[in-house]
């Protein structure tokens, strides 16, 4: 050291390296964390698409007739579904007004309107649905030949397909679009209208 009390030149560049190696590496740590933290919250923003799941399918009314010469359809079947809707999010799930649209041969026949609600988060809501079929549009759908084919099969096949779509609200204000979509097919038989068997699934978006 000097006889002034100064630090000698190569001392003060060597705690000044210090100091750089050290503000350098406290600036890399922070980069480090900001960028985990950033994967953290884009991981738990991302929301998961609701799930539905078919609880009961209940048919009632009269079984198809067909009655000749004049070639006249009478047709009286009304289906009562329960859906569960699951939010597998950690926030609530706001969906607005649906539909649920019952379809035989893939031509729509019917539908149900969802009412709009929310849904806890990790939670569930059950909605009952009900749902007439429209016997002009079966016959528009089939055709007479393809009613009778399958009422003299003992079954018809119906499919129910719902699709709900809402919002995700993360922290109170980050908002991510959410959808839930599912298929469901029912057989019922003919003449009973009981249902004999139902299959669901749920979609991804695409």
């Amino acid at each position: 050291m000097s006889g002034s009390g100064e630090m000698p030149p190569a001392a003060r560049q060597s705690r000044r390296r210090r100091a750089i190696i050290c503000a350098s590496f406290a600036v890399l740590v922070l980069l480090l964390l900001a960028a985990v933290a950033a994967i953290v919250l884009l991981a738990v923003l991302r929301p998961r698409d609701p799930t539905t799941e078919l609880l009961s399918a209940n048919a009632t009314g009269a079984a198809p007739r067909v009655t000749f010469p004049t070639v006249s359809v009478q047709l009286n079947v009304t289906f009562l579904l329960v859906v569960r809707l699951r939010n597998p999010n950690p926030a609530s799930f706001r969906y607005g007004e649906a539909a649920t649209t019952l379809l035989y041969r893939g031509a729509p026949v019917g539908s149900a309107v969802v009412p709009a609600g929310t849904v806890p988060s990790r939670g569930a809501t059950t909605m009952r649905l009900g749902m007439t079929v429209q016997a002009d549009k079966v016959v528009a759908a089939a055709g007479i030949g393809g009613l009778l084919g399958d009422v003299l099969a003992g079954e018809m096949e119906f499919e129910a397909r719902t699709d709900v779509k809402g919002r995700v609200t993360f922290l109170g204000f980050v908002k991510r679009n959410a959808q839930g979509r599912s298929a469901c097919r029912i057989a019922i038989g003919v003449p009973d209208v009981k249902v004999r068997r139902q299959e669901c699934h749920n979609e991804a978006r695409l």
